[in-house]
């Protein structure tokens, strides 16, 4: 991986160079001469390097000219920054002659031969490219995936353990009842965890076979084309090979095969994370009956925000039961290992470290099938995966797809993280600046953006393909800052609720989470509180013991209710701090939580409701919140009045309607309601 760094590194060197040899300080004729030189043969260095990088898994003797690359590259940049070192020195020094201002004579000679020896050493290095054929690239495209991996939906029902739950979710969505032509669900998870197998079981299953009229299959990939698409897609439909037809035959001929029929479609290994690819064919796929739909099987949550029109479904690992039973039918002959209760012990250990991965389960089972020399097992049991001898659908090949796809900065810091110990608990923060420390991040042409704002792109872009939580991350008690992406149901007991310094936290995009654990109030420290795409059905109860939580935003919960009544507090006692309160698209909420907004009376500042189309009326107690001083309703259709009491809301200054065309014109007719208020927005 640490090849991967090659390219950015080329790329700051020549941006030294050039920057040397166009100052304004005059440089000793010979170093200018060498720096030159030097600047050509690093260009033709880096118009390789790309390909370099994707070949050199494949041959060791491009990684050893790699290595020696690499080592040239850091002996550069050490002289470089000495040369930019004494040169910012020397200029503040304006007693000397013009040439000494830069340099002293001894310096520019040391310096001299030391870039001089570099650029011959470079010089050798790049002649021996010639016999490894690489392709120039200036760009830094993602690895095309291999053809070999290409997929079919034919597969043995016998040879599947532990996923008749994912099937039997899939498939009640491929059999509900829908009101649009095509809906989309993704299947997200890591290499080797058995997307496409779960694709496949659902794809074969009877009761689906019987519900879809036309059922097609495309092995996507990396060519994400939409005109081979099409044509796969009516090959899989009608075995029939368009090579002959025109451009705009093609897409008339699929629209005529799907039209009028209820079909179903599964993409399986997409990898494009480009919106209009998708949009372009997407619209094309849109002639079948009510209820079609299609099936996205993916590494990339990106693809999966993308293309599906409902939440994904996230691959988890089998648990130890089913990985034990997967991993003695690849490794013992009967399947079962009877007759070796030895190794069937240290089988159970091997098993641990497979994390539930059918893939690896598979790769390391498969390595000591029929051996039953216990030494052999000892060996497998203490070595890492990575350490073993692998085959091209094995483990490790197939996670190294997902390293490839990554972009060459994405790369370079996801390197960085293997020098950290086994198993330690990275926090993001301290990451974040050893990345800007060792100059592995560089800024866009966008001047407002500072490094700072790239490392934090780069840090949640390699968060989002991390779906489970940290197992230790109750030990992380200084984290002040965390968001937290999970498929899981429900979040470990003594797991952030320990982190009792934390101050922010968001919940996004968690498909899976149903509840928040009551533990949440030992959250003492927490000032703002945001959760976004959680199908949670309630907040918990222990909310009213987060004293010091300021802001608090829920949006796209589709499930939630926020009904939160006293339960024998005192109304009077409850003394929370929330000044800013927003709700958003919640089409099932029907109650504003009054332990949260009452507590908060004499703090509250700024309340917005909006897109809550089954909230009917506003509550009485509304006109408690003196502090109150903006309140914006918007698209809420059902509501039809402000409750009585609104002129005890002496604070507020801004009040705006839209989206309530009942509200707004009751609004109009009692004025008395709203003529304290300085500015009042309403409907048109």
């Amino acid at each position: 991986m640490a090849e991967a760094i090659l390219f950015n590194t080329s790329t700051e060197i020549l941006k030294k160079i050039v920057s040397l040899i166009g100052g304004e300080v005059p440089l000793l004729w010979n170093l200018k001469s060498n720096l030159r030189r030097l600047e050509g043969t690093m260009s033709t260095l880096k118009a390789v390097l790309l390909d370099a990088e994707t070949k050199q898994t494949q041959d060791h003797q491009l990684r050893d000219w790699l290595g020696k690359l690499r080592d040239v590259f850091y002996d550069a940049e050490d002289v470089l920054e000495e040369f930019e070192f004494h040169a910012a020195r020397r200029q503040r020094r304006t007693s000397m002659t013009k040439v000494r201002q830069y340099f002293p004579s001894w310096s520019s000679i040391k310096i001299g031969y030391k870039i001089k020896d570099i650029r011959e050493r470079l010089d050798e290095i790049a002649d021996d490219r010639q016999k490894f054929h690489l392709v120039e690239s200036h760009v830094d495209v993602r690895r095309v995936i291999p053809k070999e991996r290409e997929t079919n939906p034919f597969f043995q029902a016998s040879e599947v353990i532990g996923r008749e739950e994912d099937k039997e979710n899939v498939i009640s969505f491929l059999i509900q009842p829908t009101h649009v032509n095509v809906s989309v669900i993704p299947i997200v998870g890591i290499g080797g965890l058995g997307k496409t197998t779960l694709s496949k079981m659902v794809y074969n299953d009877e009761m689906v076979r019987r519900h879809f009229e036309l059922r097609m299959w495309v092995c996507v990939s990396d060519d994400f084309d939409v005109n081979r698409l099409m044509k796969e897609i009516i090959y899989s439909a009608t075995r029939k090979d368009c090579a002959k037809l025109k451009a705009d035959q093609i897409p008339e001929c699929l629209q005529e095969i799907l039209g009028g029929r209820k079909f179903l479609l599964v993409f399986d290994d997409v990898w494009n994370e480009q919106p209009m690819k998708w949009m372009n064919l997407k619209s094309l796929l849109l002639n079948g009956v009510n209820g079609s739909k299609i099936i996205v099987s993916t590494r990339s949550k990106r693809v999966a925000d993308i293309m599906g029109t409902i939440p994904p479904h996230f691959m988890q690992g089998l648990s130890f039961e089913d990985s034990l039973s997967l991993f003695k039918r690849c490794a013992f002959k009967d399947g079962e290992g009877k007759d070796f209760p030895k190794l069937c012990k240290i089988a159970e250990e091997i098993v641990e470290k497979c994390k539930g991965v059918p893939l690896a389960l598979r790769t390391l089972g498969s390595l000591l099938f029929a051996n039953t020399g216990e030494e052999e097992w000892l060996r497998i049991k203490e070595s890492d995966i990575w350490q073993l001898k692998q085959e091209e659908e094995d483990i490790l090949p197939v996670l190294k797809l997902s390293y490839d796809y990554l972009s060459s900065h994405l790369k370079k810091c996801f390197a960085y993280l293997s020098l950290f110990p086994k198993d330690y608990i990275y926090a993001s923060d301290s990451v974040t600046r050893h990345w800007m420390a060792h100059g592995l991040l560089s800024t866009s042409n966008n001047e407002l953006e500072e490094v700072e704002d790239v490392a934090e792109r780069c840090m949640k872009d390699l968060w989002s393909r991390l779906k489970e939580m940290p197992r230790k991350i109750r030990k992380m008690i200084s984290l002040r800052h965390v968001e937290i992406t999970t498929r899981e149901r429900h979040l470990r007991e003594n797991g952030i609720e320990c982190l009792s310094s934390l101050q922010y936290l968001l919940l996004h995009e968690c498909h899976h989470l149903v509840t928040l654990s009551e533990g949440m109030k030992r959250l003492t420290s927490l000032r703002a509180l945001y959760i976004e795409r959680c199908p949670l059905t309630s907040l918990p109860y222990g909310i009213k013991d987060l004293k010091r939580l300021q802001k608090l935003v829920i949006s796209s919960c589709f499930k939630l209710n926020l009904k939160m009544e006293f339960q024998g507090e005192n109304e009077d006692n409850l003394r929370l701090g929330v000044r800013t309160f927003i709700i958003k698209s919640l089409p099932l909420l029907v109650d504003l939580p009054q332990l949260i907004l009452q507590g908060s009376a004499n703090a509250l500042r700024c309340m917005m409701i909006e897109d809550c189309p089954r909230l009917v009326e506003l509550p009485e107690w509304l006109q408690n919140l003196t502090s109150l001083q903006t309140l914006e309703i918007l698209d809420c259709p059902n509501l039809s009045c402000l409750p009585e009491g609104m002129q005890r809301l002496t604070a507020l200054r801004k009040l705006k309607i839209g989206g309530c065309p009942a509200l707004s014109e009751s609004c109009r007719r009692d004025k008395s309601k709203t003529a304290h208020v300085t500015k009042v927005h309403l409907d048109e």
